[in-house]
This record gives C-alpha cells, sequence and structure tokens, in this order.
C-alpha cells in the first residue's frame, strides 16, 4: 500500500472518528437539558357530573275558607197526650139480645124484612158500628128487597142464621142455611131468595171476616 492511500484512509477513519464525537456531545448537551427542567406530566382531565336540580316543592293545599258555623235550634217537639181511656159500658145497661136490630127506631111488632126495630142495636155483622157498618146496611137493604119480593116468606113465621161468601166484586158466590126453619118450603123459599141477590154495588173490606153470619128473623 502505498503513502497516498494510506493518507486516504487515515483522513476518513478521522472524519468518522469527529462525526462521532459531535454527536457525543450533541447527546451529552441535550441530556443536561432534559434534566435540568421538569417533565410534563399530562394532565387528567376529571368530568364531574353535574347532579341534576331537586324537584320543585310540592304545591301547598289550598286553604278552605272555615265553614260559618250554624247554630243548631232545639226545636221542642210535644209529647203526644195519650188518649182518654174508651168509656167502660154501664153495668146496669141491658144486654144484647139475640135478634139483630137495626139502629132506628122500631115499629111496634119489629118489620116486614126479618129484622126487629131496636134502638142501639147491633148491626148484621154482629158489632156495633164498627168499620164495617157502611158495607153492612148495604147488604141489609138488599135482603131486605129481596125477602120482600117473595109472598111466601111475607106470610110465614120463621128464625134462621145464614152464612154468606163473598166476592171481592160483591158477589154471592156461596150460602148456606145454618140449620133450618123447621119449615122445608121455608127454607126452599129463602135459599131462592139468596141465590137471586144480585151482585153489591160496592166491593167488600178486603178484611171483613167471612163467612157473614146474618140472623133472619120474621115477626108479626
Amino acid at each position: 500500500m502505498d503513502i497516498r492511500t494510506r493518507k486516504v484512509l487515515l483522513r476518513g477513519v478521522l472524519l468518522v472518528l469527529l462525526v462521532v464525537f459531535i454527536g457525543l456531545i450533541v447527546w451529552f448537551v441535550r441530556s443536561m437539558m432534559s434534566d435540568g427542567k421538569p417533565t410534563r406530566r399530562q394532565a387528567v382531565q376529571q368530568i364531574s357530573l353535574l347532579k341534576p336540580p331537586p324537584p320543585p316543592p310540592p304545591p301547598k293545599p289550598e286553604e278552605k275558607p272555615p265553614e260559618p258555623e250554624i247554630k243548631k235550634e232545639e226545636v221542642k217537639i210535644d209529647e203526644p197526650k195519650q188518649p182518654d181511656e174508651a168509656p167502660k159500658p154501664a153495668e146496669n145497661e141491658p144486654p144484647a139480645g139475640k135478634d139483630l136490630g137495626v139502629d132506628a127506631d122500631g115499629a111496634a111488632g119489629g118489620d116486614n124484612f126479618g129484622l126487629v126495630g131496636r134502638k142501639g142495636g147491633r148491626d148484621l155483622l154482629g158489632g156495633v158500628g164498627g168499620k164495617f157498618a157502611g158495607f153492612s146496611n148495604l147488604l141489609r137493604q138488599q135482603i131486605q128487597a129481596s125477602l120482600a119480593k117473595d109472598k111466601q116468606l111475607r106470610a110465614v113465621d120463621y128464625k134462621v142464621v145464614v152464612k154468606l161468601w163473598l166476592s171481592r166484586e160483591g158477589r154471592v158466590e156461596r150460602y148456606e142455611l145454618a140449620g133450618s126453619t123447621g119449615n122445608p118450603d121455608t127454607d126452599k123459599a129463602i135459599n131462592q131468595a139468596l141465590a137471586n141477590l144480585p151482585s153489591m154495588h160496592e166491593s167488600p173490606p178486603e178484611d171483613m171476616p167471612q163467612p157473614v153470619k146474618l140472623r133472619l128473623t120474621s115477626r108479626f
């Protein structure tokens, strides 16, 4: 190898060493500079969630105006007076007779329709007046009219009790003699008169007891 070639190689080696040396210096300077300044740490961003606003308070209940005081007036109720006691029957009053009577002044010897005239007598239903008095008067009139049409009954003397069953319309649905007058012909005539009784002009009371018992008497 000649001298000229050696010089070229030596220059190349020196150049490489110079580059390496410069690089080392640059690295050293940078490392010193970086050690003197604190490294910045990346701050972590904290995200805070906002709490929702509290709900609005409930509305206050409306206060009702005070109700006006109502003055209670005491109403005095008079206690009903107790009804007076029913008058007791007189001890000396004569007992009612067996024959049915009409509440009128009777003629001597009675009437021609089987009823004895007696003031204050019982009606056909056996009571003194009562709630059946109006209907009993109508029934009495119809029986009188029916018996008056029979000449045989007007000419004989008889006494008998009859039973009548009336419908709601006032029609005689059934009848019978409670016993006998003692004369079959008279019994037959009375049955015939009862069979021909027309219907009443008004209905009998709903609570009227049935059968209706009547005492028919003919006197002269």
